[in-house]
């Protein structure tokens, strides 16, 4: 089974979204919609919003990597309106973590209700990424 193709929208603001939503005879039920935004200043957050799973998290790394190929300075993934963050999630922040690593970029991830917070105490996460709650707390 291989995951539903995201659609790209560009609104005029300068923000991309990608969404993965419920295809017809797929057994996707929710819906994730990352968006995108680069400042002038290096800094690119990503928002992420809805179920990320299996199904979803690849959309969600395919971003990411887009935003890194692009180049930036600081990255910051917000998931506070993520409404569920599964296995396949948590090891897309990690693939996320290291690739920021690699490419000397700063990652904060903001998180602050217990359908991120949890699975990432839960598995040692919380300890490894830099977590806040607040993105104004980022830097």
């Amino acid at each position: 089974m291989t995951a539903p193709e995201a659609q790209w929208t560009r609104a005029e603001s300068g923000i991309e979204v990608r969404t993965v939503a419920e295809q017809a005879g797929f057994p996707v039920t929710e819906t994730l919609t990352v968006a995108t935004h680069r400042e002038p200043n290096g800094l690119t957050t990503v928002r992420v919003d809805g179920a990320v799973d299996m199904l979803t998290a690849p959309t969600l790394l395919s971003v990411v990597d887009d935003e890194l190929d692009r180049g930036c300075q600081r990255l910051l993934v917000d998931l506070r309106p993520v409404t569920f963050l599964g296995s396949s999630g948590l090891t897309a922040l990690i693939a996320m973590a290291h690739r920021c690593a690699a490419d000397q970029v700063q990652l904060r991830v903001v998180a602050d209700g217990p359908s991120v917070i949890r699975p990432l105490e839960i598995t040692g996460l919380a300890a490894v990424l830099q977590t806040v709650s607040d993105p104004l707390e980022a830097w």
